[in-house]
């Protein structure tokens, strides 16, 4: 590729910038719609380097969200964002949750005539105490999470990273280029609710390509990289509240209306539903919680819990299945069930001919030991809802995995990652994205 040598030495260049942004990331995680500080700092960012910012209401739409914090979450979240370093004004116009936001650029300046490229980076932490002893890193080096009961278990600060690297290095070569690049910082990943709202507000409007990237994953160590993702599980998150009525377990257990047993019956048949012939299809009860005392008849339950199908039918299928578990249930021991859907994601693959120009930049950069053409993901991502958007208007969407050495696991409080992948995902995403303003609007 022309100019190759450059957008490697650029990469390098932007490499401890990358590093330090991704540390101070790291120890201030923020969870699902509650970015504000991750938010207000990329605001800034962005701006300063010349990219055009739409944020707040503008950027998603609040009423396509399935569930979002309440009010006094929100409140709290903002004001420990502040505390921390936001920008209050920019903290305020992100309201009760609306965080995610995105960047655009026209090449050259003012410009109307070339493709549209978007890409993806997700901002959001998960709800996990990460570990303080002296053999985890982010501990031993004074950069782990100091949100108790957060932390970046994912790599998604490593994404974030990522995307203001990116915004930086097309902001100098913008000279060479001719189109627009739009990058979407997207919040709530983790529980599948960030990437609809964003889709209701126009975010893929008009784009052509559409880039995901992930670190870590399938993908295995540093240097190895999977170029596209196929089998996206499609999956529904969602939450139980039965309601019975307490009693005194010794004298009047049978003025009570048992809600623990309600819902250890639904936990259970959920854990038998009939499989589906149309593909791979589970459910998963994570957390469960009821009961005051052992003398009291439990007088409430609530659970949370997911399904996940090969297929967005078979996904429907089991959601189905789930809810008439649960309400039968409660009929069983004379409750109530109230279910809420908090997060949905569809099945999705990677297009095939954006997925061989990924292979062609791996394999043309001369640094991935380890190329695959595709990975079967087996799991599931709010990107699905972005990658089926762009194909159904007629362009082009990749997933992307790129290797990192890793600790231990994702979703483990002794995640980390090796940062010498954010440079060599960058030049990836940044050769990537000029071949797509090259290759004109042939996306759709």
């Amino acid at each position: 590729m022309e100019n190759a040598d450059d957008l490697r030495a650029l990469a390098q260049e932007l490499a401890p910038d990358m590093t330090a942004l991704r540390r101070d990331l790291h120890c201030h995680p923020e969870t699902a719609f509650t970015e504000y500080r991750t938010a207000a700092l990329l605001v800034r960012r962005l701006e300063a380097l010349g990219w055009h910012v739409v944020m707040g209401a503008d950027a998603q739409r609040p009423e396509a969200r399935l569930w979002a914090p309440d009010a006094a979450t929100c409140a709290r979240e903002r004001e420990r964002a502040v505390a921390q370093g936001a920008d209050a004004a920019l903290v305020r116009r992100m309201a009760d949750g609306l965080t995610g936001l995105w960047a655009e650029m026209r090449f050259p300046d003012n410009g109307t005539d070339g493709p549209l490229v978007a890409l993806r980076f997700d901002m959001d932490a998960l709800e996990i105490q990460e570990a303080s002893g002296p053999e985890h890193r982010p501990a031993r080096e004074g950069f782990a999470s100091c949100h108790r009961g957060s932390m970046h278990a994912c790599g998604h600060d490593g994404h974030v990273a990522l995307g203001v690297g990116l915004a930086a290095l097309l902001a100098r070569i913008r000279h060479r280029l001719r189109g627009r690049v739009r990058l979407l910082f997207q919040p709530a990943e983790e529980i599948g609710g960030g990437a609809g709202p964003m889709i209701a507000a126009g975010a893929l409007d008009g784009v052509d390509w559409l880039i995901g990237l992930h670190l870590g994953m399938q993908a295995g160590e540093t240097g190895g990289i999977a170029c596209g993702t196929d089998c996206f599980l499609a999956t529904t998150t969602f939450t139980m509240q039965f309601d019975g009525r307490p009693a005194h377990a010794g004298m009047t257990p049978h003025e009570g209306r048992n809600a623990l047993l309600a819902g250890a019956t639904a936990v259970q048949s959920m854990q038998a539903v009939t499989r589906h012939s149309g593909g791979a299809s589970r459910v998963n009860i994570g957390q469960f919680h009821s009961g005051d005392a052992t003398n009291i008849i439990a007088g409430s339950a609530w659970l949370a819990g997911e399904t996940r199908g090969e297929t967005t039918e078979v996904n429907a299928f089991m959601m189905a299945e789930v809810e008439r578990m649960a309400q039968a249930a409660a009929s069983m021991w004379g409750c109530s069930c109230l279910l809420t859907r908090t997060g949905e994601c569809p099945s999705a693959a990677s297009s095939p001919r954006l997925t061989g120009m990924v292979e062609a930049e791996a394999r043309d950069m001369g640094l991935f030991r380890q190329i695959a053409y595709t990975a079967h993901f087996q799991a599931s991502e709010d990107f699905a809802w972005l990658m089926n958007k762009v194909q159904e208007q007629g362009g082009q969407a990749v997933y992307v995995q790129l290797g990192a050495d890793r600790p231990s696991g994702h979703h483990t409080d002794h995640f980390d990652f090796d940062e010498r992948a954010l440079p060599l995902g960058l030049e990836l995403l940044a050769r990537l994205t000029s071949r797509c303003l090259g290759s004109g609007a042939g996306g759709r």
